[in-house]
């Protein structure tokens, strides 16, 4: 499965963020207000984050203990870890991947409708701020999503040839 690359991820962000500034340019010109992102969406994102960083918990810690078993010496007497469910994993890693373009999507989109603000002749404050929030919880998202996909990926196969070693 191919990770989430940081192209895909500035493309999507760049795609909101020219949505965001451009809904909001409509917005102004039309007499309506600029979008601003309530507390709820910043809460719900950084909470994403963190239910998204303790499903991927199971699989870091059976990466650990069995990092420490192949690290170990004959002499050490280490049991070998219960292995994590595969299908939980994978699951998880979509989970990752797929949090990781809607966090790049919502990071583009406030942005640009901060971007917008910023541009217009009279900035309120008071508008800014929960949007700046959200964008930072989105970022937060998306760091949390590129660190789960990190301890869901199998460690590469030293045989290059695609070959199976038992």
């Amino acid at each position: 499965m191919k990770s989430l690359s940081v192209i895909s991820v500035l493309v999507w962000s760049l795609v909101a963020g020219i949505f965001g500034y451009a809904y909001s340019s409509w917005a102004t010109a039309n007499g309506y207000h600029v979008p601003v992102s309530g507390v709820s969406l910043s809460l719900s994102l950084v909470l994403a984050a963190a239910i998204l960083l303790a499903l991927a918990l199971p699989i870091y810690r059976y990466k650990r203990q069995l990092k420490k078993v192949l690290e170990a010496k004959p002499n050490d007497q280490i049991t070998k870890p219960l292995p994590v469910d595969p299908f939980y994993a994978v699951k998880v890693l979509l989970l990752a991947k797929a949090t990781g373009i809607t966090a790049a999507i919502f990071t583009g989109w406030h942005i640009g409708v901060i971007i917008k603000q910023l541009n217009t002749t009279v900035i309120v404050r008071e508008n800014i701020t929960p949007n700046i929030v959200a964008g930072v919880g989105a970022l937060l998202l998306l760091a949390a999503s590129f660190i789960v996909i990190e301890i869901c990926k199998l460690p590469n196969d030293a045989n290059k040839d695609g070959a199976v070693t038992a």
